[in-house]
């Protein structure tokens, strides 16, 4: 069966944000007698050049908050402009798993740089992204093992590293963690730049016992067991990173199966642009349940905004005003991360996107902006703001309600600028 437009429209907000219409002509134009052409498309990274980190960032700004201002800008208009996307919400996917948040760490070009790091392997070896993201600056700033020596070993990263990072609760025990502790002593970092160096001082070189083997085990090595050397943590860790990885592009329950299919592939090479490419090509990605099983996050909701409004970061006050919305960039709320759906439908973080949203509104209002409402019928100025919004057709009942909203406000401004905050708050803006 040749894929449809709804499957490409699909395929695009889980990958690029938003459905860009020049993005949707172009998807359509390929073979679509499968998903390959397509999800090759959205997946052509490359054609985002060698995106750089800007000067500011490089090294430590001369006034925290406005570097922190600038980080949020940048990474926001990013994920809008970007050629391909996809980089940019892989890269946020990273961030949400291999945490470190800004404040915690204290020096914002440090996370900056970690960022960077994730988008430079967001697709390629798990295994070497895994080293990378261990001797990353903020990273051992803000696990503690920047001071984890022999004598007084630090268990913090050792312990995420597992339970966190590759292969999730029960799958290992505290004689593990103890030795991958003293595995990682001496993979130090000191104040006051925190650039990694190894201290051989510092290293416990005694033999310890991890997953069976008594050696004496160095820090990197305990990744390489896992996610290398070790067939059966390898498996449980690629199974662990499918599920993960599937839960945050098609919806968080996948059936029974398909982990099974994709995880032993994963398994053999951790390749990531393979496992992410299967992903996107399983039928189940384009169900129903997968179409409607995920909320954006605020920071896809964000996003969304600033493309259809033509707003950007700065002009939306991104910096603050995301974390009423419950997710303040840059700063997971712990060590867990950001979890999706439900997470996101409370009443406080509900009402943060309602205030972001009638924000907004008073900006699009500006200049006379959407006085054209005026003039036409309820059912029309629904369809056209719902249009604008990337959104239609709405359903029957979001329809219905906004056009009995419009039609029982009597004062043309006030009915113009409600419809524009309310559409913003519709049931389909929320759906990623």
């Amino acid at each position: 069966m040749p894929v449809s437009d709804d499957d490409l429209a699909h395929l695009l907000r889980r990958t690029e944000f938003v459905v860009r219409p020049a993005r949707l002509a172009e998807l359509k134009a390929l073979d679509l007698t499968t998903y390959d052409a397509a999800v090759n498309n959205v997946m052509d990274i490359g054609l985002n050049g060698n995106p750089a980190l800007p000067a500011e960032f490089q090294s430590e700004g001369a006034n925290g908050w406005e570097q922190y201002v600038d980080a949020c800008s940048f990474w926001i208009n990013a994920m809008v402009t970007r050629p391909r996307p996809f980089l940019e919400k892989m890269t946020l996917f990273w961030h949400g798993h291999f945490v470190s948040g800004w404040w915690d760490v204290g020096k914002g070009f440090h996370m900056m740089q970690q960022i960077q790091m994730y988008r430079q392997n967001a697709l390629g070896n798990f295994h070497t992204l895994t080293q990378q993201m261990a001797i990353d600056r903020a990273m051992l700033v803000y696990l503690s093992n920047a001071e984890n020596v022999k004598g007084s070993p630090n268990q913090n990263f050792a312990r995420e590293l597992m339970e966190l990072f590759t292969l999730g609760v029960g799958n290992y025990t505290e004689a593990d963690v103890e030795a991958a502790a003293r595995a990682w002593t001496g993979h130090n970092a000191d104040w006051p730049e925190y650039v990694y160096t190894f201290k051989s001082n510092r290293h416990d070189y005694t033999n310890k016992t991890f997953f069976g083997t008594t050696k004496a085990w160095d820090g990197p090595e305990t990744i390489t067991e896992i996610l290398v050397t070790n067939p059966t943590k390898r498996l449980i860790a690629a199974r662990y990173i499918t599920k993960k990885l599937w839960e945050f592009l098609a919806h968080p329950t996948p059936p029974a199966g398909v982990v099974d299919a994709l995880a032993p592939a994963f398994a053999a090479d951790m390749n990531l642009t393979n496992l992410v490419r299967e992903i996107l090509k399983h039928p189940e990605f384009y169900s129903v349940t997968a179409k409607q099983g995920l909320v954006r996050t605020p920071i896809e909701y964000i996003v969304a905004l600033c493309y259809y409004t033509g707003l950007t970061a700065e002009n939306l006050g991104v910096s603050w005003r995301a974390e009423t919305t419950g997710q303040q960039m840059y700063q997971p709320p712990n060590v867990a991360g950001w979890k999706p759906n439900a997470y996101w439908l409370n009443t406080s973080a509900l009402a943060g996107r309602a205030d972001f949203a009638r924000s907004v509104t008073w900006q699009l209002r500006q200049n006379s902006g959407f006085n054209n409402l005026y003039a036409m019928t309820a059912a029309n100025a629904v369809d056209y703001v719902a249009n604008f919004f990337g959104i239609y057709p709405l359903s029957a009942t979001t329809r219905t309600a906004l056009i009995d909203a419009r039609t029982s406000e009597t004062n043309q401004w006030w009915a113009a600028t409600n419809l524009l905050t309310m559409t913003m708050l519709a049931p389909e803006f929320h759906m990623a």
